[in-house]
């Protein structure tokens, strides 16, 4: 599956159908008379409309060297916006679910990772990623070539080093699973496995034990079970024995 463009005018065509099927189904099931909280379609489709024109003219301003009077750009706006823009996206998202619009689900979180890497390559920080690291999981398990997921690999890169730092440097694996950038670390080392690549993998791999300590033994101890339902190439093997040697798991007492 091929990443999104990174490209404002992309994302602007892709956006406004995408919110104008929500809209319809919406319309269609009488959902306006029940909004759960939620904000009606139609009112986040303006919103973003607004945002994507003030994108388009910080986009300018950066690329032109303008923006704050000393050609420095105004990197704190770019992150605001980039999570304010994500945020919509995730309204919409949930919208979706309550219609049961899987399509538009896959192309909210499709847009959601053009706009990440887009926030990113303008240079600002990533606050709310959630949606982006459910697009790129999407797209590995749909990615088979070693260019593809290669290409997948160092967009991981993009994002994990756009995203807002961790807080706290341990968590239990459970509740790693539940924040969208420790679950991006994991899955970036699950591509670089794929990838057959010893030099992605040892950079993931370090990572993983780097920044999420108490999560490593159990995602090297899934590794080794991998390793023996697949044919994985001897330098693959070797480098993930070698890690779940050095970072078993923890044993319990029963």
């Amino acid at each position: 599956m091929e990443l999104p463009p990174i490209n404002l005018s992309w994302f602007a065509e892709n956006l406004s159908d995408t919110v104008q099927d929500i809209l319809d189904a919406w319309n269609d099931t009488n959902a306006s008379a029940s909004t759960n909280g939620r904000a009606p379609p139609e009112i986040l489709k303006e919103m973003l409309k607004q945002l994507i024109e003030v994108l388009r003219i910080q986009e300018w301003n950066n690329n032109t060297g303008q923006g704050n009077g000393n050609n420095t750009p105004e990197v704190l706006d770019i992150s605001e916006m980039g999570s304010y823009g994500l945020n919509m996206l995730t309204e919409l998202y949930k919208l979706s679910i309550d219609l049961g619009l899987g399509e538009q689900m896959d192309r909210l979180e499709r847009l959601a990772l053009s706009l990440g890497l887009w926030v990113a390559r303008q240079n600002g920080e990533l606050r709310s990623v959630e949606l982006v690291v459910n697009g790129i999981a999407r797209i590995a398990n749909q990615s088979h070539e070693k260019m593809d997921l290669e290409r997948l690999f160092h967009v991981m890169v993009e994002i994990l080093d756009a995203t807002s730092p961790l807080e706290a440097p341990e968590f239990v694996f459970e509740n790693t699973m539940n924040n969208p950038r420790h679950l991006l670390l994991l899955n970036r080392a699950i591509v670089a496995t794929r990838t057959h690549s010893p030099r992605l993998m040892e950079s993931a791999f370090s990572d993983v034990v780097q920044q999420l300590p108490d999560a490593a033994p159990g995602f090297f101890s899934e590794g080794m079970e991998q390793v023996n339902l697949m044919g994985y190439p001897v330098e693959v093997r070797e480098i993930i024995e070698r890690y779940y040697r050095e970072y078993p798991p923890v044993s319990t007492l029963h």
